[in-house]
């Protein structure tokens, strides 16, 4: 009876034992697993702090912030060289590039435009450009075109809501642009500002207002969606450069 007992506590003692490893084991791969998203949350914490309040949450952020290690490095310097030849910000233009295709040269949408730059057959071909893939070609096309809309706005349309104008009207055209700034005289609000603007966009798709218009139908929330992306990845980007700005260069 002794033996038996004996026996029976070892058993238990070794299965105690083999329980414990693998608990032990169990909790180790998790940390494992765990530690680079901890790392990787404390990094971005340090890159976006929360003074800057965007409009992203948290998930777009990290994706934005991963994007600009893995991708905006290939592009960077074409986004910098058509800015400074058209005369548009190039962390602006980068940022407007991401919003179209979340800088991926080969995007395509199921309306048919395509590039980093997302650009129109009609409008890519206005523009002299063949291949719209090519992202050299895409980015300085996008550029110029911005350009054109924000040169086409009225002369009482000032910076920086005339470059707001600029860039709805890239997302949504410059009729429904001019649309909007009709209806929005027609209710009282001040058509030269974005912000006023951007209430009023919204009722191009509502038939009461759209069918009084001469371009009709839009989706007017969209423009106003885009522009707010825009300004969000912009104020990231315009951080992270005065970041970089203010290291001491290396010896």
């Amino acid at each position: 009876m002794n033996y038996e007992r004996h026996a029976v506590m070892v058993a238990i003692n070794q299965l105690t034992k083999v329980a414990s490893a693998v608990a032990a084991l169990t909790v180790g791969i998790i940390l494992l697993w765990q530690t680079p998203s901890w790392e990787q949350q404390a990094t971005l914490k340090e890159e976006v702090p929360t003074r800057l309040k965007t409009s992203l949450s948290t998930f777009e952020e990290r994706k934005f912030l991963r994007h600009i290690k893995t991708r905006l490095p290939q592009y960077r310097e074409e986004f910098y060289l058509a800015g400074k030849k058209y005369g548009v910000p190039w962390v602006l233009l980068a940022a407007q590039a991401y919003q179209e295709s979340h800088w991926n040269r080969n995007a395509v949408s199921p309306t048919g435009v395509r590039g980093i730059m997302m650009l129109t057959l009609d409008t890519a071909s206005d523009l002299g450009i063949t291949n719209r893939l090519d992202p050299r070609k895409s980015i300085s096309g996008g550029a110029r075109y911005l350009a054109r809309l924000y040169a086409n706005l009225p002369s009482n349309v000032k910076d920086p809501d005339r470059m707001y104008f600029a860039l709805a009207a890239y997302n949504v055209g410059m009729g429904h642009i001019k649309d909007a700034q009709l209806l929005a005289t027609r209710l009282k609000k001040d058509k030269t500002r974005w912000d006023h603007l951007e209430t009023v966009l919204p009722l191009l798709a509502k038939k009461k207002y759209y069918k009084t218009l001469p371009n009709r139908y839009a989706r007017g929330w969209e423009p106003v969606h885009y522009v707010k992306r825009i300004r969000a990845y912009r104020e990231i980007l315009q951080f992270l450069e005065q970041q970089q700005a203010s290291l001491p260069e290396k010896l």
